[in-house]
């Protein structure tokens, strides 16, 4: 069983915002996770594996990842 967490993207202001949205999406699916609360470009709490949430951070329009359930911040 994969352990799921609970985390709140930041995105970077620099970045289109319908280019990324999409984008985002699509990756975010491709990688197993969903959208929990909030819409692009404000920040997003997500629910995805942990074994992939390095993904999201090292997408290059993400400023941010924080575990909303363990309180620290992601490496991107």
């Amino acid at each position: 069983m994969v352990d799921e967490g609970v985390y709140r993207v930041r995105f970077s202001p620099l970045c289109p915002a319908v280019t990324d949205a999409e984008t985002f999406r699509v990756q975010l699916r491709a990688l197993g996770g969903m959208v929990v609360y909030g819409t692009y470009p404000d920040p997003l709490v997500i629910g995805i594996a942990e074994n992939a949430i390095d993904q999201v951070g090292a997408l290059p329009f993400v400023e941010s990842v924080e575990s909303v359930t363990d309180n620290y911040a992601v490496e991107g």
